[in-house]
């Protein structure tokens, strides 16, 4: 009889160890995609302020990236007061900016980012024989191209 209780104990102590586990995998299936997207975006926007900086006080960041690619030469960002910054392939560079609407010129085609006090945006340099392609981008992305994985382990996978 003790022994058959002792068992019974055993085994409710392991259960008892594996519920968080699978209530956390639990609550993600009920949240949704939508729920797992954001805070995979909250936990990269996190990891991003570890490597960059976060946005200071009132003012707004902007992360320029260009991603790896086998045009040479670097790729030129201006602002409305001439050159910003020269991107070589693989690079990024994080410019501090106050809130509002900016235009930056990228080797000759135009972006318009508007940015909110405290908040990051993220802009992707593409190069291409043609020219550049730009597109506005989100810390998710430029995380998985700096890292050079595919699916960073984030709290939901």
């Amino acid at each position: 009889m003790k022994i058959r209780i002792l068992r019974v104990f055993a085994a409710v102590l392991l259960l008892s160890f594996a519920l968080p586990s699978v209530a956390q995998n639990v609550r993600y299936e009920q949240q949704g995609t939508a729920y797992v997207t954001a805070e995979d975006q909250w936990i990269a926007d996190r990891l991003v302020d570890q490597a960059i900086g976060a946005p200071q006080g009132a003012d707004a960041q902007v992360v320029f990236y260009r991603t790896h690619d086998q045009v040479p030469g670097p790729v030129r960002v201006d602002g409305g007061a001439g050159p910003l910054a020269l991107l070589e392939s693989g690079t990024c560079v994080a410019l501090r900016l106050v809130p509002g609407s900016h235009a930056f010129v990228i080797d000759g085609r135009t972006v318009t980012v508007r940015v909110e006090p405290g908040e990051r945006d993220y802009v992707r340099i593409t190069s291409a024989p043609t020219g550049p392609k730009v597109a506005i981008s989100n810390a998710l992305t430029f995380l998985r191209l700096v890292t050079g994985k595919r699916d960073p382990l984030y709290a939901s996978n």
